[in-house]
């Protein structure tokens, strides 16, 4: 593969790094998938979603008992935990994207050789997109089980902000470098959904379920590694989109203190609290 350069070599020119995305999808596929095109398909989910959540359901369940949903529950972190293993096995399943990712996290060969790699990649991504959509269908349960309790501004702000930054992501972008967050991230998914998964079975599990607290070390643990990998393709001035570095880091830093703060008030001040004996 040529390496991105302004020389030339053998009578062929090779793209300079700042034309790169140029060339991420010449042969326009991306743009014929469905929610890439217009961002009326996704800002109207995103419309819909807060308003569902914050204002009709509530409203609708108002007089309502709880719904159990035990059966709902199961099957759609069976789905998730699939899924989530699907957009992994894209991935892996291909040797040589794993590779490029290695050796050009940094540097970007050029495009124009690179068609599976880059088709590997983009539909990653799209199906990323498609998963966070599918994740907005968290609260929805939990507005119909009147869990509003759980329905608190970090969460709110983590699903709208993915499923949008996504989407521009995916639109405007289309970066390589975001394929290893993406692997991370299903990585968490297929654990957390397993969690719930083995959490909706009954109390009868719940014993076995320990390890909750771990999982919240382990979503933090993820945005770390993420901003660490992201911080160190801006701060070397890699070939990569930059504005895809500093809408990320930005993103999942805000998403971060939202967790440290979660897991602060959870795990170490009320735990405090219900040790204090009353005077």
């Amino acid at each position: 593969m040529e390496v991105l350069s302004n020389a030339t070599t053998a009578g062929t020119t090779l793209i300079r790094p700042e034309d790169y995305y140029q060339y991420i999808d010449k042969e326009g596929v991306i743009d014929t998938w469905l929610l890439v095109s217009t961002p009326l398909p996704v800002l109207s989910t995103i419309v819909l979603y807060l308003v569902v959540v914050l204002k009709l359901g509530p409203s609708y369940m108002r007089y309502k008992e709880p719904m159990e949903l035990k059966r709902l529950m199961m099957f759609y972190n069976l789905f998730q935990v699939a899924y989530n293993m699907w957009m992994l096995y894209l991935v892996f399943s291909s040797s040589a994207a794993i590779r490029y990712l290695i050796d050009h996290s940094c540097h970007p060969t050029d495009p124009r050789n690179t068609f599976e790699l880059r088709y590997v990649f983009h539909l990653t991504s799209w199906h990323y997109l498609c998963s966070k959509i599918i994740d907005l269908l968290d609260t929805c349960i939990m507005v119909l089980r009147k869990k509003q309790s759980h329905i608190t501004y970090l969460h709110l702000y983590h699903h709208v902000a993915m499923v949008f930054f996504t989407w521009v992501s995916m639109r405007y972008i289309r970066a390589q470098q975001g394929t290893p967050p993406i692997i991370l991230n299903n990585l968490v998914h297929v654990v957390m959904y397993t969690y719930y998964f083995l959490a909706s079975l009954g109390p009868e599990v719940h014993k076995y379920l320990w390890w909750k607290r771990y999982l919240t070390k382990l979503q933090l643990t993820q945005f770390a590694l993420v901003i660490a990998y992201l911080a160190y393709l801006y701060l070397n001035s890699c070939e990569v989109s930059q504005a895809f570095n500093v809408i990320w880091i930005t993103n999942v830093s805000v998403i971060a203190a939202f967790f440290v703060n979660f897991y602060i008030q959870t795990y170490v001040i009320k735990p405090r609290r219900l040790h204090v004996k009353p005077e």
